[in-house]
């Protein structure tokens, strides 16, 4: 049995994309405005498997607090990023006070990433033991 190949060599470099974006991170309320915009959106004869609940416009007073913690803790990794590229940038070797002085941002960034994730993880067990006595 003779089997001839049929197959067409395929460039793939074309479907790659050309430079990868920089992702802006989606808060919780943005997810839940697009599922409600995708519902909307959706067929009238569609079957939903759940239903999506309108999300308020004002967000919490707490939930705010918790999304600006995130987001500087976001801006302070971006701001250490932009200074060690400059100081690379720099062409000349670092003096040791600069060396010390990058060091203790990072641990400070480290000490408060750590400590946002600790609230984080006991604020998560807190909720899911609430829901554990409901239930």
């Amino acid at each position: 049995m003779n089997v001839l190949p049929t197959q067409q060599v395929v460039d793939v470099s074309q479907f790659a994309p050309a430079e990868p974006k920089a992702a802006t991170p989606a808060h919780a309320d943005d997810v839940a405005k697009f599922r409600q915009t995708f519902a909307e959106a959706a067929p009238a004869n569609a079957v939903q498997a759940e239903q999506v609940k309108p999300v308020p416009q004002e967000l919490s007073p707490g939930f705010k607090a918790v999304l600006n913690q995130f987001d500087a803790l976001n801006g302070r990794a971006n701001e250490l990023g932009r200074l060690s590229e400059a100081m690379k940038a720099n062409g000349r070797d670092l003096s040791p006070s600069q060396v010390i002085d990058m060091t203790l941002k990072c641990h400070e960034l480290v000490f408060q990433a750590e400590l946002t994730s600790n609230v984080a993880n006991r604020s998560s067990e807190g909720v899911q033991q609430l829901f554990r006595q409901q239930s």
